[in-house]
């Protein structure tokens, strides 16, 4: 499987999750297979792939001057590299889960 393939699927599965998605200017990045630590404290070959959540909450007052604005945040997606399976997601407030739960 490529990096490409990678990042669709990771995609696809944002999609099934359903409210989990990435800043479309900014984009996904997936970074060469390496051997690193699971959430579990074991050694895994894993690819990971970077990503920024969307910015929210975009609003203007009448001067066209931002007046609120809840910034996006960057996550990581961890695939096993053996069999190209989502393992978890990781954002600053912990981990998400396949199907989306936390």
């Amino acid at each position: 499987m490529t990096k490409e393939e990678i990042i669709e699927k990771v995609k696809k599965n944002m999609k099934t999750i359903g409210w989990l998605d990435y800043d479309k200017e900014i984009g996904i990045d997936c970074f060469d297979k390496k051997m690193r630590e699971t959430r579990e404290g074991k050694m895994k070959e894993m690819y990971i792939v970077f990503f920024k959540t969307p910015d929210t909450n975009i609003k203007y007052n009448d001067k066209g001057e931002l007046t609120s604005l809840i910034e996006g945040y960057y996550c990581s997606c961890y695939v096993d590299a053996s069999n190209y399976e989502i393992l978890y997601y990781s954002r600053p407030h912990g981990y998400i889960e396949v199907d989306g739960t936390y």
